[in-house]
């Protein structure tokens, strides 16, 4: 059994995570309603068709339907900032990237060793040397 002090001290926790869930769905709706807006301005302009739109569209999307749109918009959102491309990077490049390496024995064909630029830096010196003699 549960003692009644650990409940009463887990109350207020509870509380607020309710008060926090209910305010982050108030700001959720509120950047959905400037998005809806935003985008019926620019393609329809500032007319009573435009207001008509952007009042039918926001009854539905976020009092009636908001259940559905909420979690769309949100995933719409993570995908505009990036994340995509964060996960493909890191599911499908990383692994690629590192199975190249691993078939190649570790090291990158195109990239030069240190005695490999040794003997570059050294025709280059030689070349210099040349030149200026003529």
């Amino acid at each position: 059994m549960i003692p009644v002090n650990f409940l009463s001290q887990l109350l207020p926790f509870v509380l607020f995570l309710d008060g926090l869930l209910d305010d982050m769905t108030l700001v959720l709706k509120i950047f959905v309603l400037l998005t809806i807006v935003s985008y019926v301005t620019q393609h329809l302009g500032k007319g009573p068709i435009a207001i008509l739109i952007i009042v039918v569209l926001s009854y539905f999307i976020i009092f009636d339907y908001f259940y559905i749109f909420g979690g769309i918009y949100v995933l719409y959102m993570l995908v505009l900032f990036g994340v995509s491309q964060l996960l493909m990077d890191f599911f499908i490049l990383a692994p690629q990237a590192m199975m190249e390496q691993s078939m190649g024995g570790g090291e990158v064909e195109n990239q030069p060793n240190g005695q490999d630029m040794r003997e570059r830096q050294h025709k280059m010196v030689e070349m210099r040397r040349m030149r200026g003699m003529m």
